[in-house]
């Protein structure tokens, strides 16, 4: 094994083992009888509901995918989408950050199983995870912004990630300006260096830009579906939360969904115990019990996992 693979193993390991730290604080500071009188309101067909709603929300993912490549002119079938992006979120899951990881692997199965040209296949995937970065910012940065206008969460210090988040959402909104507009951002960077992989995504970029003027609609399209999936989660959480027994006004809501959107940014795979520790926070500072952030962070863990598995299951044995 080289010594940078052993570096990135001793790293996961650790922030693994804080991870667990942070799971295990959560735990220790929920009752567990208070736990289980939360967790057990939930009937069985309410977890069928549950499960239902987020298999339906896992469908839509791969849509704006699905048009982006649609537009580049090749028809994938979208079952096979489906696999392809669960694949990509086991990845991303259960390695540090939860942002990014599996995208090469999405890039990999359209060039080898469907013979997409290995640049447009980058600048599909490269599109859907711009678009989905600044959906994601955006709800970060418009629901702080209307928490922080209600003064209901002046206790937290959620004013100094006002301007962090203001700022990863310009990130992925000027590059989407830059390149409509026949910019080239990372070949200007890049310009010293060369390569197989350095040309594959100067090629992509430029096709990336082709494809955002000659089709601009695409880009509101993608922003609508994010839109779309966007609405789906959070009428999940709150579903989720009304099952347990909890009825939550709007703000309220928007205080849970940031607390959880904030905690995605902790280095631990999965983010593993911030996420947990983000639902208790939030609901002790709407003076709820602190067992139903911590049922809701273990309802979220339970379906991440299981969704993380089977793309692992699923990538085992398209290999096989």
């Amino acid at each position: 094994m080289k010594l940078r693979h052993v570096h990135l193993l001793m790293l996961w390991v650790a922030l693994l083992a804080l991870g667990f730290f942070l799971l295990i604080w959560s735990l220790q500071s929920v009752p567990f009888a208070d736990l289980g009188r939360v967790l057990s309101r939930l009937q069985a067909w309410q977890i069928i509901v549950l499960i239902f709603a987020n298999v339906a929300i896992l469908l839509l993912f791969p849509l704006r995918w699905s048009q982006i490549l649609r537009a580049q002119g090749y028809l994938i079938q979208y079952m096979a989408l489906v696999r392809y992006r669960l694949l990509a979120f086991a990845v991303s899951y259960f390695t540090p950050g939860q942002h990014f990881g599996g995208e090469p692997l999405q890039v990999l199965h359209l060039k080898n199983r469907h013979r997409v040209p290995g640049s447009t296949a980058l600048a599909s995937v490269t599109l859907d995870k711009v678009i989905e970065l600044f959906a994601n910012f955006a709800v970060l940065a418009l629901g702080l912004a209307a928490l922080l206008s209600t003064g209901m969460v002046a206790a937290l210090p959620l004013a100094q990630t006002l301007p962090l988040s203001i700022a990863l959402l310009l990130l992925p909104a000027v590059y989407l300006w830059a390149v409509v507009v026949g910019r080239r951002p990372f070949g200007a960077i890049s310009g010293r260096f060369s390569g197989r992989f350095i040309e594959g995504m100067r090629e992509a970029e430029s096709q990336l830009g082709t494809l955002s003027r000659k089709q601009p609609w695409l880009l509101w399209q993608g922003l609508l579906i994010a839109a779309l999936v966007w609405a789906a989660q959070i009428f999940e959480i709150w579903l989720t939360l009304r099952f347990l027994g909890l009825s939550v006004s709007a703000m309220e809501l928007t205080l849970v969904v940031i607390a959880g959107r904030i905690a995605l940014f902790a280095p631990t795979p999965g983010a593993l115990g911030a996420m947990e520790v983000s639902y208790i926070l939030a609901m002790q500072t709407l003076g709820y019990d602190a067992a139903y952030g911590l049922s809701l962070g273990l309802l979220i863990r339970a379906r991440d996992i299981s969704f993380g598995l089977v793309g692992l299951l699923l990538g085992a044995l398209s290999r096989s």
